[in-house]
């Protein structure tokens, strides 16, 4: 079976770079291991499908190598993107900080509409493929070796996504078939992700909710501060500001690094904390501690902070509370501090954080430096963005990027 350009993977990045290289007159084709393309669409954004971000920067993408992404973000940026899903039936709108989903904020209507684009173009799908190894034996094209069959073609643009919610069929296979070309890989580790913590108390804290302010610390060092809804739970913390933090906390691991999550109860400061509990607890002095907190912090963490700081009676009237015990408490409601041992598995990644190193890849081509014809689009590279859309935009941008170079070199 012969086509001018096979796209190996049939995600996000796949199916869009099918669409536009059809629209380029390109003769391609989909293979993919899964029995339907773009499964792993359905889960993301919560289900809504967080296409992309009106707040675009490219200080919101990662990589060892932070310059590859720079003229990829910034040629198929926002307008060029929104532009492209008008033109195949997505229209979109813009809720929660700058997240853009679609109107129907269903990742289901997403799918749907793609896999009508893929319809009305007559791509071929080869599905339940699982690619076993791609040779290129002679100059100018590439053998496809699958469970099933051969495929023959000029052009492979690998799109098979990184280790990432592996029950979506994200298992790193791609990444086994650059390497058989040569290339390297960056480590990859979890991202947007939940952290595991070294806190012998977690199961009586577990199912608390809060909105506060919590600040990353590794060797030491304090790297970046996230506010949001925080979410304690029984092998760690979760939550919006974990997630955008957890990158931070992977590559730490990664390095061994020593690594605290220090988290901000009431989202204030020392002087401001001290100077209301005072006044506080003057004028209630007669209740007990730990009837002091109710309404101020969730009950379930009360019992737990007061032993925390070494209250053990938190029946004890306030007024009969030290002033040591006291300013121990202030301490820790604007500064509880957590280590954290290890990420949750890539079953529970929204990405994958390492990949193909990009040094070996044209930042404007994305065509293999080692392999000529080889390209690589999306999340199997060295790229990652942070949670709110950022990585399906990395997904969009890519596959203009390699698709349009494609078209180039065949067209001549």
């Amino acid at each position: 079976m012969y086509h001018d350009l096979i796209i190996v993977g049939g995600g996000s990045c796949g199916i869009v770079s099918a669409i536009k290289a059809k629209d380029l007159n390109i003769d391609v084709a989909i293979i993919d291991s899964s029995d339907r393309v773009g499964k792993k669409l359905l889960i993301t954004g919560n289900g809504r499908c967080n296409l992309t971000n009106e707040k675009l920067s490219l200080s919101r993408f990662h990589s060892d190598n932070n310059n590859f992404f720079k003229d990829i973000i910034n040629t198929y940026d926002l307008e060029y993107t929104l532009n492209f899903f008008k033109s195949i039936g997505i229209y979109t709108c813009t809720l929660d900080s700058g997240k853009i989903y679609p109107l129907s904020l269903q990742a289901s209507s997403v799918l749907d509409i793609l896999r009508m684009n893929l319809s009305e173009r007559n791509i071929p799908t080869y599905m339940n493929e699982k690619v076993l190894n791609i040779i290129n034996p002679k100059k100018g094209y590439f053998e496809i070796i699958t469970s099933s069959t051969a495929y023959t073609c000029k052009k492979v643009l690998l799109c098979t996504g990184g280790k990432s919610y592996t029950r979506t069929g994200s298992d790193g296979s791609g990444h086994k078939l650059a390497k058989n070309f040569g290339h390297r890989l960056i480590n990859l580790t979890p991202g947007i992700v939940q952290l595991k913590l070294n806190y012998d108390r977690l199961k009586a804290i577990s199912g608390v909710k809060f909105e506060s302010s919590c600040n990353i610390e590794v060797n030491g060092e304090i790297k970046k501060q996230e506010f949001g809804e925080i979410l304690f739970t029984d092998y760690g913390i979760s939550g919006p500001p974990i997630l955008q933090l957890s990158r931070i906390a992977s590559k730490g691991i990664l390095n061994k690094s020593s690594i605290f999550i220090h988290v901000n109860l009431l989202n204030s400061d020392y002087d401001h904390i001290v100077d209301f509990f005072e006044t506080h607890f003057a004028v209630f002095s007669y209740r007990s501690i730990s009837d002091n907190l109710v309404g101020i912090i969730n009950k379930k963490l009360i019992p737990i902070i007061l032993k925390e700081c070494g209250i053990t009676d938190i029946h004890m009237p306030t007024y009969s509370l030290e002033y040591e015990y006291r300013f121990k408490l202030y301490k820790l409601l604007c500064d509880w501090k957590f280590q954290v041992i290890d990420t949750n598995s890539f079953e529970n990644a929204q990405v994958t954080i390492g990949g193909i190193d990009t040094t070996e890849v044209n930042p404007i081509t994305l065509e293999s430096k080692l392999t000529p014809g080889l390209y690589f689009g999306g999340e199997i590279l060295d790229v990652d963005g942070d949670c709110g859309g950022f990585n399906l935009q990395w997904c969009w941008s890519s596959s203009s990027a390699a698709v349009n170079a494609i078209y180039n070199v065949l067209k001549d």
